[in-house]
């Protein structure tokens, strides 16, 4: 909701100009088809990146420097896509992935860290399933690509003056197993409670440490976010020795979406296209089955 709220204020669809003033949180709530505590949590983030402000006893209003369109020197007004500010929120992972597992067969096409950030979000989908608060789909096919931490050459994580210590890997490797392991739990969790007929979860590893996180949903929706290097200081087994390290955070990484859809722009549905031929042919050229 927050998405599509600032893609209204910053001219990416109709919607609102600058001073000009929001809709009520129960006027919002109907017109999203949310709670009004979910409506918060979207001005919130929205206050949070300077694109609105509450003025006591008049309402919500946009702010006067919204986020400025961006577009080619060939394209028209009505065709940028867009937007470059500062202030634009992050995507969220959560919203699109409760669209996508309301459709009648869900793929999920993910290439990432350590699938921390996902976990969680598909538990989150299989407790709507379980609690009737959504129709069950009839299969689930994910695609887990990650690093594979038998590999000496991985870039992040690293210690900062670049050797290799096979503990940093190590740990890398029980983060990455534990997370895709409760992913798969609650999947298939799914298919032991005959909720979802078929439910197929493969785990394959590329000897590369991922430079961005991609999510592919459905083949139709591609969330894209980079994962910038930061140093970090980690404690290592056996004795809790404090080493420094390069490592990729990618809980706080900002996603961009792109959508194939009748009403997206083409160069959106490209992009899609050009993400799945990608995860694809890695998937197939490079990356191995995973040993557990």
């Amino acid at each position: 909701m927050a998405d599509e709220l600032r893609k209204a204020i910053n001219g990416q669809a109709p919607g609102y100009r600058p001073e000009e003033r929001l809709p009520t949180e129960g006027e919002l709530a109907t017109q999203y088809g949310v709670s009004r505590a979910t409506v918060r949590q979207a001005l919130d983030l929205l206050r949070e990146k300077e694109l609105i402000v509450t003025r006591q006893g008049s309402g919500t209003f946009v702010k006067d420097q919204p986020g400025t369109p961006v577009q080619s020197a060939d394209s028209d007004d009505d065709e940028a896509w867009a937007v470059v500010s500062e202030r634009v929120p992050p995507v969220m992972l959560q919203p699109y992935l409760e669209e996508a597992f309301e459709a009648t067969r869900v793929t999920l096409d993910v290439y990432s860290m350590t699938t921390e950030s996902l976990a969680a979000r598909v538990s989150d989908q299989k407790a709507r399933i379980v609690e009737g608060e959504i129709p069950p789909p009839r299969s689930i096919t994910a695609r887990l690509m990650l690093p594979d931490t038998e590999s000496l050459s991985l870039a992040i994580p690293r210690p900062v003056d670049g050797a290799d210590d096979p503990r940093v890997r190590e740990r890398l490797r029980g983060i990455l197993q534990s997370h895709a392991t409760m992913l798969r739990e609650s999947l298939l969790e799914l298919r032991n409670r005959r909720l979802v007929p078929e439910v197929s979860v493969e785990v394959r590893l590329v000897k590369f440490s991922p430079q961005f996180k991609l999510y592919i949903l459905n083949r139709r929706l591609a969330l894209h976010g980079l994962y910038p290097p930061e140093e970090g200081t980690i404690s290592l087994p056996p004795d809790g020795e404090e080493v420094q390290i390069l490592d990729a955070y990618g809980t706080g990484a900002t996603l961009f979406p792109f959508r194939a859809a009748a009403d997206s722009p083409p160069q959106q549905a490209g992009i899609v296209h050009a993400f799945q031929d990608y995860f694809d042919r890695t998937w197939e050229n490079q990356a191995e089955r995973a040993d557990f």
